[in-house]
């Protein structure tokens, strides 16, 4: 058992860590709104993959279980936190105000958790808020609703009846069978049926946790993973967002609040008036959706802990936003350059560029 003053030295060395992240801090002098998405931390399988897999047992993962985030997984969430507070530190202030934070989460618990990691790592607690000696932490509220327009959309049967029409249809029948050769060798190796991008998604989703959970892949597995896999399993957001419906319902009511809440900052209505942030915790799915609807996704699986930052600038008299993604591969989010538009879109422009992505319903 750690002595108080073994936890204390713990998590001292713990802030030394949040305080030597080299992330750079953006420039806030125009900042006046930031949204963030993001998905949650690395987890365990959803489910075995495929029957024969030798690790297929859910005792593999104790204590978590299936689709939970792991211990990595809370590493990477927490690393969101120390990133967003490093680089809005001066905007956001080190005093927590429950007014300036606004934070959502899918009803999924790895979402949740993840949420509940990232919000602990972004609002630490000065030391005259500190309830307990030496606990770096303070409870940050958040919310969830499994039915919300804006990250669950596409489980609306509007979006089934759609993407089973587009899945159905000549074109993507004829699209989706260059993939034959490999839906067979994965069915000739697990014994079962593969044969849709759908079915290779989630294998390539439960494979991937399975080795970032620290365990081998068989040897079958080694000519197609991550290549070919991922390959297949970006065309399926593709199909999953190929009409501008899929993308209103798969990212539209979130894009569409987004451009609600900004324009309420513009006007003055924002309420409470000292909102300063919106930070949403989803899946993969949800940041694939939102990439591909602003024109910028980069045909790769949007990986754990990956998020998107909708800035809100005021530059010379003009709002606008500041689009920025980051996936890990680079130390600093990387800005997106949102076709039709600058590195600075004024906010006119981006609603205008975004029109027929954004529904005209305000529900199923």
């Amino acid at each position: 058992m750690f002595s108080s003053t073994g936890l204390c030295a713990a998590l001292l060395f713990l802030a030394s860590v949040v305080l030597a992240a080299n992330q750079t801090e953006t420039s806030n002098n125009t900042l006046v709104l930031l949204h963030v998405l993001h998905r949650h931390g690395d987890r365990t399988p959803n489910n075995i993959g495929y029957a024969n897999n030798p690790i297929s047992n859910e005792s593999f993962y104790y204590p978590y279980g299936f689709g939970e985030v792991s211990k990595n997984g809370m590493r990477t969430a927490y690393k969101i936190g120390i990133l967003l507070r490093q680089r809005y530190s001066s905007y956001l202030g080190d005093v927590l105000n429950l007014k300036y934070n606004y934070a959502r989460s899918t009803d999924a618990s790895r979402t949740k958790a993840s949420l509940e990691l990232v919000l602990a790592a972004l609002w630490p607690p000065r030391r005259q808020e500190k309830f307990w000696p030496c606990l770096n932490w303070q409870p940050v509220p958040f919310y969830y609703d499994g039915r919300d327009m804006q990250l669950n959309g596409h489980r609306c049967q509007v979006y089934r009846d759609e993407y089973n029409a587009v899945f159905n249809s000549t074109a993507t029948q004829s699209a989706i069978s260059v993939y034959q050769e490999w839906y067979d060798y994965i069915s000739n190796a697990t014994g079962e049926d593969f044969s849709t991008p759908s079915d290779v998604f989630n294998l390539y989703m439960d494979i991937t946790a399975q080795l970032a959970y620290g365990y081998p892949i068989e040897d079958w597995l080694k000519p197609i993973y991550p290549e070919i896999m991922e390959r297949i399993a970006v065309d399926q957001y593709y199909l999953d967002a190929n009409t501008t419906l899929l993308r209103q319902y798969g990212a539209g009511f979130l894009l569409k609040k987004i451009i609600e809440d900004t324009q309420s900052k513009i006007n003055g209505t924002i309420s409470p008036a000292e909102r300063k942030l919106f930070i949403y915790a989803a899946h993969e799915r949800n940041l694939a959706f939102t990439l591909i609807s602003l024109g910028v996704f980069n045909d790769r699986v949007p990986p754990y802990g990956c998020f998107i930052l909708f800035e809100v600038h005021l530059i010379d008299g003009v709002y606008g936003f500041k689009i920025f993604y980051h996936d890990w591969t680079t130390t600093d989010p990387k800005l997106m350059i949102i076709p039709g538009c600058q590195e600075f879109c004024p906010f006119d422009t981006f609603t205008e560029l975004l029109k027929d992505v954004i529904p005209d319903t305000a529900g199923c």
